[in-house]
Formats: structure tokens, sequence, C-alpha cells
């Protein structure tokens, strides 16, 4: 069976994973470090998934199931692949994302923004990966007229992968930042991983990059691509910071305003513009979209309980992202405390960058509440630089049995470490 009859299939939707709705549609196993998607065949079909791939010789007694199962030589590339054709038959334009910080916050930004103009598909939560961005491509609808993908990576090649299946017009670096040097051995190293992105840009698409980071400021031209865009901090003027409210500040002579606190989020908001405009839309529908613009879950969630304002940004966490949203907290009101755990995959470089986030700490923060192995180094680098209130856990279990002690009605705490932190289960406790 071809790729194109396989995708002429008669069903409602593509899945990976078997525990969830998988009626009328087709279940993709998918072979893990850990697991293999192989071993629940049966059950999605029990389910009610019409059809399912698989790259072994898998069969059945029940002849009902067997003849539904589609051989193919690796589901993953049969998954590529289906994606792959979608986006070939799709005719408005894709815009791809990437960056060591900010790319899922500037993702959904530009996605609000094409929402004026366009019915805009986005990649949802954390789908930026070679299972994620396909399965994202695989959920366009007919009615669809623009995407915005992202696209991550920890390792070389990765984003390659990618940017052919995308194939995107419009490209976005954001920055270029410290996270996953440890499998990338430098800036450079990331930077080359991370320009990956232009491979499968259409030949004279458009480059969109942070003018403000010197090592994309001087990156070489793109060959074939159409044009290169470099957004700068100060070409916004008349910046206004309204706490957690968020900030303002004026872009191409008009208002916009920005719904999450930072200043770091105005080249957010600089890059979006960029894209808005290169697509047709007027200054104004771009404002207005970013205004509209919410943040995915556990970025930026500000909630308030036991009159404690909560700064839930515990998706993940880089050396860059720390210091960014520890300037933002300097701007709010009350005592400021930051409950911050490790940073992953710095390698050799996790203790002087954990000793980084804690010196930019002491110059922004009342309290320190760090937690975890490597952010002992954070907490002796806040003492060592003048900072008085720090306390130190090795574990967010610890923490949860005294954090009645050290929060108090009126303080901002901003909660943030890696992913593999799951330091949600704070503010869950908090809030509860």
């Amino acid at each position: 069976m071809t790729i194109k009859e396989i995708s002429e299939l008669k069903v409602r939707g593509i899945t990976t994973d078997s525990r969830g709705d998988v009626a009328g549609k087709l279940f993709v196993p998918i072979v893990g470090e850990f697991f293999d998607g192989h071993d629940y065949i049966k059950m999605a079909l029990d389910k009610g998934a019409l059809y399912a791939l698989s790259e072994k010789d898998t069969a059945f007694d029940d002849i009902g199931i067997s003849c539904r199962i589609v051989k193919v030589d690796s589901t993953r590339q049969a998954l590529i692949d289906l994606a792959s054709y979608t986006r070939d038959n799709f005719t408005g334009p894709v815009v791809a994302i990437t960056g060591s910080a900010g790319k899922t916050t500037t993702k959904d930004m530009i996605a609000s923004v094409l929402a004026q103009k366009f019915n805009t598909l986005k990649t949802l939560g954390n789908f930026n990966n070679n299972i994620g961005l396909p399965l994202t491509l695989l959920s366009k609808e007919d009615s669809h007229e623009a995407m915005v993908l992202e696209m991550g990576m920890n390792h070389m090649n990765e984003i390659r992968v990618l940017s052919h299946i995308g194939k995107p017009n419009i490209c976005l670096i954001t920055n270029i930042g410290d996270a996953h040097i440890e499998n990338l051995g430098s800036r450079e190293g990331i930077l080359k991983a991370k320009s990956e992105i232009f491979e499968g840009m259409q030949k004279g698409g458009t480059v969109i990059l942070n003018g403000d980071d010197p090592l994309l400021v001087n990156l070489p031209k793109i060959q074939h691509a159409g044009k290169t865009i470099y957004c700068h901090m100060e070409s916004a003027k008349q910046i206004v910071h309204k706490g957690l409210r968020g900030i303002s500040c004026t872009i191409e002579g008009v208002q916009v305003d920005i719904p999450i606190p930072g200043k770091h989020n105005i080249m957010n908001a600089l890059m979006a513009f960029a894209v808005g405009m290169e697509l047709g839309l007027s200054p104004q529908q771009i404002a207005a979209g970013i205004k509209a613009f919410r943040p995915s879950g556990n970025r930026m969630a500000i909630t308030e309980s036991r009159g404690i304002t909560i700064i839930n940004d515990t998706y993940n966490a880089s050396p860059s992202s720390m210091k960014a949203t520890l300037d933002m907290l300097k701007e709010t009101a009350g005592r400021k405390v930051g409950i911050l755990g490790d940073m992953f995959e710095l390698g050799d470089f996790a203790e002087a960058m954990h000793k980084e986030v804690g010196e930019h700490a002491a110059l922004n923060v009342d309290v320190l509440i760090a937690i975890g192995s490597l952010s002992k180094h954070m907490y002796d680098a806040f003492l060592s630089k003048g900072g008085q209130n720090a306390f130190y856990y090795r574990s967010k279990e610890d923490f949860i049995q005294e954090w009645q002690s050290h929060l108090k009605p009126g303080d901002a705490v901003l909660i943030k470490a890696s992913r593999g932190m799951a330091l949600e289960i704070i503010v869950e406790e908090i809030t509860k």
C-alpha cells in the first residue's frame, strides 16, 4: 500500500496513543526506548480504531482484526511520509520556529496574530519532535489556511528532519542560549543545530531572526532565502511595564499590549509583528492578535491562592530563560520569592551556569528557595553575592513539607525549573 493510498483511508484522524480516543482513527504504533506500540495494536483496534500500521509481521486469530493491519517498513517513517504528503498538498503559508528559549511563547503569539486573518493550525503543547510535528500536520483540516510549527531538538540533525517535513515559507530563530549545550558542546554548536531549520525552507522564503543575539546577527546569509529580517528591541518605543498585567509598547506606530510580563516578551512580539506584516496583516490586526494571545499551560501562568501570587513557569528552563523571568519578577509588587530548581542538559557547564543564575537571583529576589542537587550551586552563589534569605532543599517533596513557613500573603512567587523536576507539584500543593 502506498503512502497516497494510506492517506486516503477513510479515517477521522491519526493517533500514536492507544490509551486515548482511537475510534475511527488510524493507529500508528511507535517503537520507543522503553515501549513498543505494536503491543497495543489489538487494544487500539478493539477500542474502535479502523486500521493500524505495523512494521512487524503481526497476525491475530480474529481475521477481522488482521485484515485491518497495514504492513509498512517503518512506522516512524510512514508517519513522516504521511505528514510530508499532507504538507505537499497544503497551499497556505507555513511558519516554522525554533530557538533556545521562548519558541513556544513566540509560536503561540504568532498563531494568535495569524488567527486574525487565517484559520490557523499550530503545534499543540510540546509536539515539536519527529513524532509530534507529523501528528500536528496530520491534524490539519480542510478549513485550515495557515500553519505555525514549533521545531525542537536535543541533538544535531533533528531539526533538519523536521524542516524537510514542514517545508516552511517563513523561518524564525528566537535566540541561541545554553539549552542542550551538554549534547552540542558550545553555543556555536547550538547555532549550527538550530540553523538546520533553513534546510527545508521553500526557495525564496523569509528568514526572521533576533537581531540582538550576537550569534544570529552574524549568521551567514541563507542562500535560498528571499529576504532576512532582523528584529531589534530598540524598534519598540514607549515601553510601559504593568506588573503582572503585562507590558505595552509601540511597534510600527501602533500600541501593542502584551498580556504577559517581562521585557523579553517584547522580542517575541516583534517577531510576531514581522510574521504578520510578511503575510499581509495590518499593524492593527497584529496588535489585536498579540493582545488576544494566551500562553500554553505551565508557561507564565499567573494565579492567586491564599493571598499569594504564583507565577507558574514550570514547563522548562534554561539559564537564559531563568534570568529573563527573574528580571520580570523584579518588576512585580510585593516580596519577591524565587522557587528555582535544577536545569538539565548542561553537561560540564552545569555548575557554572547554576552559579550564574544564583548570582542573577541575588539582584532580583528577596527570597531564594533552591531545589535539587545542581541548585545547591545556585544557593551558594546567591549567598556569595549578598543575598540574605536563601533556603536549600534536595527535593521538592522536602520543600512541600515546609512551604507554609516560607510563603505569606502578598508574596509574588516564581516557580521554575527544567521539565524533569516537575515543580508543578508545588503549584498544586499551594493552590489546593
